[in-house]
């Protein structure tokens, strides 16, 4: 065969098996590009962690804010976030109450001292501050399991509503729990009644 040469024909390597795009020993750009996203992947799968731990925290803390939550230490985000809602509505609706309760009593009306009870044993305590139909109860308990639940079943027994609470225990297995209420009707027998029951869990 006359004229023909080898050189004519191009290398294998500058054929490629999809149109418009040339092989070369380090692979294709799309490649590359996947290397890269995996070489960031593990800093955003961490930063995607720590913002996850923190929503969780912050879930958490407003769970133990809300009194109807308490009885529920599996309650979904969902649940958290409409309880709150309505918890914030209803202290929001009773600070209007007391405002107009308060300008409703006559300028020169003495204020009412608090009206402090306690009492204490060696493993127990309730420390009650009484005035103007809201008490603020300090309980100290010997921590065992579902008294917090048991706690605030006496309170709705006696038709307290609670405006607030805060639990926690300490390294001695003490339950502290700090709880502000509205009594109605005869305020001064109302706690007593909900202190010896409280004692009595």
């Amino acid at each position: 065969m006359d004229g023909y040469k080898d050189s004519v024909i191009p290398p294998l390597s500058e054929f490629s098996p999809f149109p418009g795009t040339a092989m070369n020993e380090e692979g294709s750009s799309s490649r590359k590009r996947s290397k890269r996203a995996q070489a960031k992947n593990p800093e955003s799968l961490h930063k995607e962690r720590d913002r996850r731990e923190k929503m969780t925290e912050k879930y958490s803390v407003l769970q133990s804010m809300v009194p109807s939550l308490m009885i529920f230490p599996k309650a979904t985000r969902e649940r958290i976030v409409s309880d709150t809602i309505e918890y914030i509505k209803r202290l929001e609706e009773e600070k209007e109450r007391l405002e107009g309760v308060q300008k409703a009593l006559p300028m020169k009306s003495p204020v009412a001292k608090p009206v402090l009870s306690h009492f204490t044993d060696r493993n127990s305590s309730v420390n009650v501050s009484f005035s103007g139909g809201a008490a603020f109860f300090g309980i100290q308990l010997a921590f065992q399991r579902s008294l917090v639940v048991e706690i605030f079943r006496v309170f709705e027994k006696h038709m307290a509503d609670v405006l607030a609470a805060n639990v926690s225990v300490d390294d001695r297995r003490q339950l502290i729990l700090t709880v502000t209420a509205l009594l109605g009707g005869n305020g001064y027998e109302s706690i007593e009644k909900i202190k010896r029951e409280i004692l009595s869990l």
